[in-house]
């Protein structure tokens, strides 16, 4: 017993931060979801703004990119939703997509101003308006990186959203994407 022991209480605080980041990755997931069914139920498009301080995202019903009043998603403390620094091989190949990412996305809101996000349209497809006065284009899909920042280091997770609204978790393992 005590050989087991010691062979798994060092890698104990990284498994904990790994359950922890996934945990966080799935409530984003079903927040993408709860925002795709809010657009069809609606007939309209929605944006999901993703939020750095604190790490979260808000359903912008209004399109004024005000997150008061619209349903929001905290994430822990510890969670970064930032694609900067995330491990490489969520790309084309692994997706079967070329994604967009969150936080560099061209998306103009329903007031006309410039903010990048994921939406959805009224037939519940990602989407995104290139300009003030487009129509919100299907046929895109998006990839969102989750950081824990624990003590043994990041611990990384992605919400990918495909072009068919496949929305799907992935954590960082071993150097590859499961």
């Amino acid at each position: 017993m005590f050989v087991v022991a010691a062979i798994t209480l060092p890698s104990l605080p990284r498994i904990l931060e790994s359950i922890k980041v996934r945990g966080a990755a799935q409530e984003l997931a079903s927040f993408y979801q709860e925002a795709r069914m809010k657009a069809i139920q609606d007939d309209n498009y929605y944006e999901v703004i993703v939020t750095a301080s604190p790490a979260g995202a808000f359903l912008d019903l209004g399109g004024n990119g005000v997150a008061a009043g619209n349903p929001t998603l905290q994430l822990p403390a510890a969670v970064v939703l930032n694609n900067a620094g995330a491990p490489a091989g969520l790309d084309q190949k692994k997706l079967g997509f070329t994604p967009l990412l969150t936080e560099t996305s061209v998306m103009f809101a329903q007031d006309g101003t410039q903010r990048p996000g994921l939406a959805w349209n009224s037939r519940g497809l990602p989407c995104q308006r290139p300009g003030a006065t487009s129509i919100c284009q299907t046929g895109i899909g998006w990839v969102q990186y989750l950081q824990y920042q624990g003590g043994s280091g990041p611990v990384f997770a992605a919400i990918s959203v495909s072009p068919a609204a496949k929305v799907k978790t992935w954590t960082y393992k071993g150097g590859v994407w499961q």
